[in-house]
This record gives C-alpha cells, sequence and structure tokens, in this order.
C-alpha cells in the first residue's frame, strides 16, 4: 500500500535532474539577458517621462488659456 502511493526513487531522482536543468537554463538566460534588459528598462523610462513633460506641458498651457479667459 505505502509503495503505490508513493513514487520510486528513480522517478523521484529523474524529476529532480529535470528540475535541476531547467534552472540552470533559466539562470544562464537571466544572466546572459541582464544588460540587455536594463538598457531596455531605461529606454522604457524616457518614454514614460517623455510623455509625464507632455502632458505636464499640455495642462500648464490649458490652465494658463483658462485663467487668460477669466481674466
Amino acid at each position: 500500500m505505502i509503495n503505490s502511493s508513493l513514487m520510486s526513487k528513480e522517478d523521484l531522482d529523474i524529476i529532480s535532474n529535470e528540475i535541476e536543468n531547467n534552472s540552470d537554463e533559466t539562470e544562464a538566460t537571466k544572466n546572459l539577458c541582464v544588460h540587455d534588459l536594463r538598457r531596455r528598462l531605461k529606454e522604457k523610462q524616457k518614454k514614460e517621462n517623455n510623455s509625464k513633460v507632455v502632458i505636464l506641458f499640455i495642462l500648464i498651457f490649458f490652465i494658463g488659456f483658462l485663467l487668460l479667459l477669466i481674466y
């Protein structure tokens, strides 16, 4: 009864080896791509900052226009 509910030692060894192999590949990929990921993140942040600056100038212009209409 106990043997049927548990996996065999061979199955456990195979599964653990697969997990180790997959984790090694993932770590190698991460190490290779860190520079590219940082560069992409900086580019994305620059684009976001540019869009925020444009929105800020539009709001300032709109508020100034409304103030001119009020006076």
